[in-house]
């Protein structure tokens, strides 16, 4: 006896912002953003020494309509420094910087792994001119063994650089 399967329709596309709407309300969407906002700028609103033991974690509503800023910290340290003198500057800044309106309070809490530590960019100085770069590879293109080849390459290049350091000194 042969049984016959049910089968469903196929799934219809929709929008993934018509999706997001049913789980998250337009006030918490609003506040996600702004904390994302809030990490982007944050070197900038406390310093890049503040910013490595400290992030912002969380942006509540409170019971008066205003917002409440959680910050993790580090260490008790920093959060102590935040509560006590701090605290003023960092409304203040993220108001100037962000544009986040109605933060009245901000809170600490102490995690061990807290900071966001800025991006070292190692700044590349090209400083042989692309047409030495062409002649050296034009120079060298008949050597057949690609790992030879590499090699020598790199060999000239270091001495094309040795000698227009030596010619500005």
């Amino acid at each position: 006896m042969a049984t016959h399967r049910k089968t469903r329709k196929n799934s219809e596309l929709k929008a993934l912002n018509l999706s997001f709407h049913k789980f998250i309300d337009v006030e918490r969407m609003q506040r996600l953003t702004s904390i994302a906002i809030l990490r982007r700028h944050w070197h900038d609103i406390v310093g890049n020494m503040m910013a490595e033991r400290c992030e912002p974690i969380a942006i509540e509503p409170q019971p008066d309509g205003s917002l409440g800023l959680i910050i993790a910290v580090n260490h008790s340290v920093i959060a102590d420094m935040i509560r006590l003198e701090f605290h003023e500057n960092i409304r203040k800044a993220c108001f100037s910087r962000c544009k986040l309106q109605g933060l009245s309070k901000v809170w600490t809490r102490v995690q061990p792994a807290a900071g966001i530590r800025e991006e070292k960019k190692d700044i590349i100085i090209n400083d042989l001119a692309c047409s030495d770069l062409r002649l050296l590879a034009q120079s060298i293109q008949d050597v057949k063994d690609k790992p030879l080849r590499r090699e020598i390459f790199r060999a000239a290049l270091a001495q094309l650089k040795f000698t227009s350091i030596k010619k500005e000194l």
